[in-house]
Parts: C-alpha cells; structure tokens; sequence
C-alpha cells in the first residue's frame, strides 16, 4: 500500500459511514411513518401485519448496529492515519498532511491555510508523501524518522 493509499483510507471510510448514516435515515423515516402498535404477542387478524412491522424494526435495529460498526472501524482507521501523521517530523509537512487527509482540504483551501502557493503546496505534499513513505518503512522496523529524507535506525 502506498503512502497516499494508506492516508486514503480515512476518506473512505468517511464515505462508506456516510452512505450507511442516508440509508439509516431512509430506515428511520420509513419507520416513523408505520403506526402499527406492537405487542409481544400477535392479536386477532391483523397478526401477519404486526409481524411485517416487527420483522421490519428488527432490521433497522441490525442496521444500527452495523452503522455503530462502521463508525468504529471510522474512528480506528483515523486514529491509525492521524498516529502516523504525527510521526512526520517536519511541521509543513504535517500540516499539509493533516489537511488534506485528516481534515479533507481542497488544495486551494490548503494553500490559503497555509499561504503560500499552489505549486509549492504541491511540492510539499510530494515530499511529504515520499517521507511519509520512508519514515513509515522505517517505523515497521521500530525506527524513529527524525529528517527529510533519512531514517535513523
């Protein structure tokens, strides 16, 4: 996985969370539409009825779970990418990273963050994500990144 793939996939999972919180929602209205009183037990001939409604809050039930799963899976994948990023020794690297994988920045965002110009905004981000790299290479062998572009073991 490169270095840009691995700080991906906090987006992705910001996506993947995001779609399953509109489909809850569409659940959840579905649901509040349904007016049908449950019991524990099915009462005269309206049982079958009844029994759809349960059968269809018990899926919106899973279905909060699995949304409760995803965030989770969110929360864990950003806490791993937000650790490695602060492992970038050099500040506007960091930063860069930060704001283009953590906080989702667009590049001119990020260069008027940061004032400074596009292309060096770009430069920076390809340095970055080559130190990034090596220092993360690097850090699986548990070795420290303290410079540009050397890892000291």
């Amino acid at each position: 996985m490169t270095a840009k793939e691995f700080l991906q996939q906090v987006f992705q999972a910001y996506q993947d969370a995001d779609s399953k919180l509109e489909q809850m929602a569409r659940l959840q209205s579905l649901a509040t539409r349904t007016t049908t009183v449950i019991r524990s037990a099915p009462v005269g001939n309206g049982s079958a009825l009844s029994s759809r409604v349960e059968q269809a809050i018990v899926s919106l039930a899973g279905q909060s779970e699995q949304l409760a799963d995803e965030i989770q899976r969110l929360l864990a994948v950003r806490e791993k990418v937000a650790a490695a990023i602060a492992n970038v020794p050099i500040s506007d690297e960091r930063r860069i990273l930060e704001y283009r994988y953590l906080a989702f920045l667009s590049w001119k965002e990020i260069s008027h963050a940061m004032k400074a110009g596009l292309r060096t905004i770009y430069r920076l981000h390809d340095r970055a994500l080559k130190n990034f790299d090596t220092c993360q290479s690097m850090s699986l062998f548990g070795s420290q990144c303290h410079h540009l572009s050397s890892c000291d073991t």
